[in-house]
């Protein structure tokens, strides 16, 4: 038996990484797309919770799993809050196997980014506040794309804040 299985090939792309690319206002956001379990056209059978903050828009019942929703853009008051078609809830799985659902203004693609070349966000470069935020890349276009940190969006002590 061969033992040199394990000297794989390393891809040239390590630094490349998968994201769902988003927007929240007029800027692109974008989350890595392991923590992504669905993208879904936002509910009309959302049971509101009642003494939450507003941006908890309330749960739904998601295959057969209770996932609260969260508004983000009410949260980081990313401009004019507006439920049309383009309005999605994108289903996240948190690192302690929680699944919850953030409201964007649109869901646009799946995008490689080479995270070797991510810029720090000062808290003057963004409506959402750095603390919530990985950093920056400039795309080809040289458009800005902000990398969330969605552990820290909707970590246990923001939903009780």
């Amino acid at each position: 038996m061969d033992n040199n299985i394990e000297e794989a090939q390393i891809p040239d792309d390590i630094d490349m990484n998968e994201y769902m690319t988003f927007e929240l206002g007029k800027m692109k956001y974008a989350i890595e797309l392991p923590k992504i379990r669905e993208i879904l056209t936002y509910p009309d059978n959302i049971t509101p919770l009642p003494n939450t903050n507003d941006w908890v828009k309330g749960l739904i019942n998601l295959r057969g799993e209770v996932v609260p929703i969260l508004d983000i853009r009410i949260k980081f008051h990313t401009g004019e809050i507006v439920y049309n078609e383009n309005t999605s809830v994108i289903a996240v799985i948190t690192k302690d196997k929680r699944m919850i659902g953030i409201i964007v203004d649109k869901v646009d693609d799946v995008q490689k980014i080479d995270i070797s070349s991510l810029s720090i966000v000062s808290d003057m470069g963004s409506a959402i506040p750095s603390k919530y935020l990985k950093g920056y890349v400039r795309l080809d276009n040289n458009e800005m794309l902000v990398l969330m940190d969605i552990e820290s969006v909707v970590s246990k002590e923001e939903l009780q804040g």
